[in-house]
C-alpha cells in the first residue's frame, strides 16, 4: 500500500471520496515530487479534505492551491498554512 494511500485511509474530517479509484495512479505519477518544495494545484475541492491529504503527502510543498467554482469553498479554513482556496469559473471574466 503506498502513502498516499495510507494517508487517505487515515484521514477524518473533510471528507474526500471523489478520487478513491485514482489512489494506485496518483501515487505512481507524484511519487518523485513528494518530498520536494511544489507548488500543487487541484480544480474542484468541493469541500477541501484533498486539499488537507495532498498537504499531508507533499510535506514539503510550498503551496497547495484548489480552485472551485462554488463561492461557499471561499470561506473553507484550513489549519495548514499552506493550503488556500480560490473561487474561479472559465465563464466568468
Amino acid at each position: 500500500m503506498g502513502l498516499l494511500k495510507e494517508i487517505y485511509q487515515k484521514h477524518s474530517g473533510k471528507v474526500s471520496d471523489k478520487w478513491t479509484i485514482y489512489l494506485n495512479e496518483y501515487e505512481e505519477k507524484l511519487k518523485p515530487y513528494q518530498k520536494l518544495p511544489i507548488n500543487f494545484f487541484e480544480i474542484g475541492v468541493l469541500n477541501g479534505g484533498s486539499l488537507e491529504i495532498f498537504s499531508k503527502y507533499f510535506s514539503n510543498a510550498e503551496l497547495i492551491l484548489g480552485c472551485d467554482i462554488d463561492s461557499k469553498c471561499e470561506k473553507l479554513t484550513f489549519s495548514e498554512s499552506n493550503i488556500k482556496c480560490i473561487i474561479g469559473d472559465a465563464n466568468n471574466s
